[in-house]
């Protein structure tokens, strides 16, 4: 299939380089699983505009020293340096040959920030493509976006992926931006019958930096009601499901909702979508030589769907012979409460008292980022990144750069984190975890929703949770969500032999909760194996053994706090 797909996205290059345009493919490949061979055709087509392309491995040395004079105190003088440097105008290339988001320029920038006599000093005397702040519209403000725009050329023609300067802004949910940009006569895009910046607005990401509290949604109504004031269509449809819960779904070739263009229940998106008619997408067919370049992708995926389908519905049937619920039924009920709670933390406690497993489904999930490799003369500037107490986002990227440099963590103050994902290592996380504490750094660590380090250790293995336990890391956090002994349990239950840290997480946990009864009721209901293990494991622990008198009252735990995989 690898050399099927290397076809595609040659044929979608040329397709570009004769001037095809990139929304019609989109369109084109909207409902295929291929829009990634697209997206590199696009990164390849963007690369072959430039003449001072570079590779970015060949200039790692002079990189390096100008970020490291941004680390330095005197901005000013980094700023010049930047605007000095021979590789100024230069644009980068990927590894894989794609188009670099990264300039010199993109640099200058983020060197001098929202402060008027750094700016001013930055865009003295250089010309700027869109491409240079295009990501920026994430944080900038209104009017340093004026000020760029002021020393930019070619800002009708930019686009990436299909969307220009003014799709950009919808896309971060910045409303506050767009009367800027269309005084320069730069407006979302629209085109009836195929796509529209509001499906943008509908279904662009929650940013995590916009996640904390009510301000995502905010933003996400600003943006909705800015472009409906504005006239703008969203293509779509709505309708209610099986359980009566009405949803809504955006057909458009920007669909950052995930899935293939699955439902989307969120009530503010119920709510916003029912102030206006919903237009329908026209087709749109690919000619005969793109679906002959489509034919053996689509029939091999028609078969690995089939197997796919097939292993379904024997898990689904195990599922059921043991009472758990399928993904299916867990995403209704975590959609459910989420109608009916109005905010995350509500949604959560709901979700708990039903069962903790719940709420691991409903808290942000972690990061796909991949960090750049560590290099030694990095490392100032990243002991910066990990000493400075910033937003939860962004010290997280910091865990990363522990994970990749362990010995690093004596930099490491105290903050708040979004995730503690980065602190797992595929080869082994205990060894990494003995490392980072012999540095000083604490296993005591929570993320901003009160979880602590043990869903990584049941990921990792029975070391690092032996470890976590030896540093009486708290097996009863956090607040909502599964604790160490759900999880151990659970553990026990998947593994169909029982986990070595059950019996001591239950005497640090002193009495039983009720998610730990009916995963207690799970074990001796489906695992009678296991449970007559723990029974004799407890034989001298009477206390503990009285856990195990009374659990037919309970109904096993329909969700399980561990991956079913």
């Amino acid at each position: 299939m690898a050399d099927d797909r290397q076809r595609l996205q040659d044929f979608l290059l040329q397709q570009l380089k004769v001037g095809v345009p990139y929304t019609e493919l989109r369109h084109v490949l909207m409902y295929t699983p291929h829009r990634s061979e697209l997206a590199m055709a696009a990164g390849l087509f963007a690369s072959s505009q430039y003449k001072n392309l570079l590779k970015m491995d060949d200039h790692i040395a002079e990189l390096s020293q100008l970020e490291q004079q941004l680390a330095a105190k005197d901005r000013a003088q980094a700023i010049q340096s930047i605007k000095n440097s021979p590789l100024f105008h230069a644009a980068w290339q990927n590894d894989d040959g794609s188009l670099s988001e990264f300039s010199l320029k993109s640099m200058l920038l983020t060197a001098a920030g929202d402060d008027p006599t750094l700016l001013n000093i930055a865009l003295d005397g250089i010309s700027l493509s869109p491409s240079d702040y295009s990501l920026s519209l994430y944080h900038l403000s209104a009017a340093t976006l004026q000020q760029l725009l002021q020393k930019s050329s070619g800002l009708s023609n930019f686009q990436r992926e299909g969307m220009n300067l003014a799709d950009f802004a919808v896309l971060f949910l910045r409303a506050d931006l767009l009367p800027v940009l269309e005084e320069f006569q730069l407006r979302p895009s629209l085109q009836p019958g195929l796509y529209s910046a509001l499906d943008l607005a509908f279904t662009a990401p929650e940013w995590p930096a916009k996640t904390i509290g009510q301000k995502a949604l905010g933003d996400r109504r600003k943006t909705i009601e800015y472009l409906q004031r504005k006239g703008y269509p969203l293509h779509g449809q709505q309708g209610v499901d099986a359980e009566g819960r009405p949803f809504l779904i955006i057909d458009s070739i920007w669909n950052f909702a995930g899935g293939e263009n699955g439902p989307l229940y969120q009530p503010l998106l119920l709510e916003l979508a029912a102030a206006q008619q919903l237009e329908k997408v026209q087709p749109m067919q690919p000619n005969a030589e793109l679906q002959q370049m489509l034919q053996p992708l689509e029939d091999k995926a028609r078969v690995y769907k089939q197997t796919n389908e097939n292993c379904a519905r024997q898990n689904q049937l195990k599922l059921q012979s043991e009472g758990l619920w399928s993904e299916a039924k867990i995403r209704q009920e975590v959609s459910r409460v989420e109608q009916i709670s109005g905010e995350l933390s509500a949604a959560a406690t709901i979700l708990h008292q039903r069962d903790p497993g719940l709420v691991t489904r409903l808290w942000p999930k972690g990061f796909s980022i991949e960090l750049p490799e560590f290099k030694a003369e990095d490392q100032a500037e990243i002991v910066r990144q990990i000493q400075i107490n910033v937003d939860p986002f962004r010290a997280t990227i910091a865990l990363g750069r522990l994970q990749q440099q362990p010995a690093l963590a004596v930099y490491w103050q105290p903050k708040a984190v979004l995730h503690l994902n980065f602190l797992q290592k595929q080869n082994d996380t205990a060894t990494l975890w003995r490392e980072l504490s012999k540095h000083g750094f604490s296993l005591h660590l929570q993320d901003i929703y009160g979880r602590n380090l043990y869903p990584q250790a049941f990921a990792a293995g029975p070391d690092a949770v032996a470890l976590l336990l030896e540093e009486n890391v708290a097996v009863d956090q956090p607040a909502v969500g599964p604790d160490a002994l759900d999880l151990a349990l659970d553990q026990s239950y998947l593994d169909k032999k029982l986990h070595p840290a059950v019996v001591n997480m239950m005497q640090k946990m002193g009495k039983p909760e009720a998610s730990h009864l009916s995963r207690l009721r799970r074990l001796q209901q489906y695992q009678p194996a296991v449970f007559t293990a723990l029974q004799q494991a407890l034989a001298k622990e009477p206390l503990l053994l009285g856990w195990l008198d009374d659990l037919s009252s309970y109904e096993a735990n329909p969700v399980l706090a561990v991956a079913n995989e």
